[in-house]
């Protein structure tokens, strides 16, 4: 089926996700992304252009997974292996239609302008470049503060001396004139900023997207999540595979059986805001990092339900951890509280979790993995129909949980 979604309200909503890496520091991507736009404004460029620039500043960093890549990218000026991301950054977007136009630009925005490659057309160059610009007077902003006009003109001073080296010098001097304005700084502030964002979005108007396309935006995010910890490579692949295949056999509409593989996709999408040495942690976690990693359903739900039309897939999403018996996170349901499609992905999360190898263990045979999984219903945790067809196609299930993509 179709979903009518505003592209912009969802690429702005997504984006956040990728902003959580930065943990404290928020709203990387939507600064960027702003800033570039007042620079294209000031050149006169066009308005599609400065759209593009818009969804392009937001999505900048989607090759970063890593809450220490991030901590590099933020305190130094021009890291060594910044060109990582970018590299990782063109794969992600080349696969998603609707953004794989951005792909190229994306590869070169840490690229420095005296060192772009002479066959790139001249839009994508300045494109890369400005994008740099105002990624990278983000970062010092980070180093050197901007609340006071000696910071701001320390991030000005910075960025014209690497002017015709790093940065072109007309968009250097653009940044320089635009800057001037005191107004072009308060709209860092997260209430302004969104401000300028919702008028954005609102001019723009809903379109009917295929289900197919969704999926894609929904598998790079998988994706980016997946990346963030060797831990669970390709996990929500599996897990997605493994949830469609049940919702199917427990007879659900070909509605409920999408926005529960979307929801499979998005459901960990909330774990970029949990930092690395808690993931990466070797051995129990304690009861303040159990709570900031218990609470990755909770952010994923907040960043889906602003957008229209995805209100259940954001509920569906936050609820893989419930239990039938209210001792499951972050909401404690009871039973019936917890909707069938949310049974559904706990299960398949479950499952697939037991059988996949992990750095400290390899990952259970079929059987032994439904023995936990039975043991689990028969204390009141998981649905009971639902774990008798995991039983019942038990060779199928393991095949879909191990399906890597």
């Amino acid at each position: 089926m179709d979903y009518l979604l505003n592209l912009r309200e969802v690429t702005y909503a997504l984006s956040e996700a990728l902003d959580y890496v930065g943990i404290d520091d928020t709203m990387h991507g939507k600064r960027v992304a702003y800033m570039s736009a007042e620079v294209a404004k000031k050149l006169g460029w066009e308005q599609n252009r400065i759209d593009a620039l818009i969804l392009m500043g937001m999505l900048h960093d989607c090759g970063v997974s890593s809450t220490d890549v991030h901590h590099h990218l933020v305190t130094e000026l021009d890291w060594d292996n910044s060109q990582v991301h970018c590299i990782r950054g063109e794969l992600l977007l080349q696969k998603v239609p609707l953004y794989h136009e951005y792909a190229t630009t994306i590869l070169y925005h840490h690229t420095h302008w005296d060192s772009l490659p002479s066959s790139l057309d001249d839009r994508t160059k300045n494109d890369a470049n400005l994008i740099y610009l105002t990624d990278r007077v983000d970062a010092l902003r980070v180093q050197l503060g901007s609340h006071t006009l000696h910071e701001k003109q320390a991030i000005k001073e910075t960025i014209l001396k690497y002017s015709d080296q790093m940065f072109s010098a007309e968009l250097v001097n653009a940044f320089l004139s635009v800057s001037e304005a005191d107004s072009f700084w308060y709209f860092f502030d997260v209430e302004s900023l969104e401000g300028y964002f919702n008028e954005w979005i609102e001019s723009s108007h809903p379109v009917d997207i295929e289900f197919d396309i969704l999926k894609c935006i929904a598998q790079m995010f998988a994706d980016i999540v997946d990346a963030k910890s060797t831990f669970t490579a390709k996990h929500t692949y599996g897990v997605a595979a493994l949830a469609r295949f049940l919702a199917e056999k427990y007879g659900l509409s070909i509605q409920q059986q999408e926005i529960i593989e979307l929801s499979s996709f998005f459901h960990d999408l909330g774990k970029l805001r949990v930092a690395d040495e808690i993931l990466y942690k070797d051995g129990p976690l304690d009861e303040e990092e159990k709570s900031q990693m218990n609470r990755h359903g909770f952010d994923s739900n907040v960043v889906l339900r602003k957008i229209k039309g995805f209100h259940e897939i954001a509920k569906i999403a936050s609820l893989h951890h419930e239990t039938l018996d209210g001792k499951g996170y972050p909401y404690h349901l009871i039973g019936d509280e917890i909707p069938i499609e949310a049974r559904v992905l706990a299960i398949a999360d479950i499952f697939q979790a037991l059988v996949q190898n992990r750095p400290y263990r390899i990952g259970m045979d079929a059987k032994a993995a439904l023995e936990i999984v039975e043991t689990m219903r028969d204390e009141f945790k998981l649905d009971g129909a639902i774990v008798e067809i995991l039983c019942n196609h038990l060779d199928e299930c393991y095949l879909k949980a191990m399906q890597a993509e």
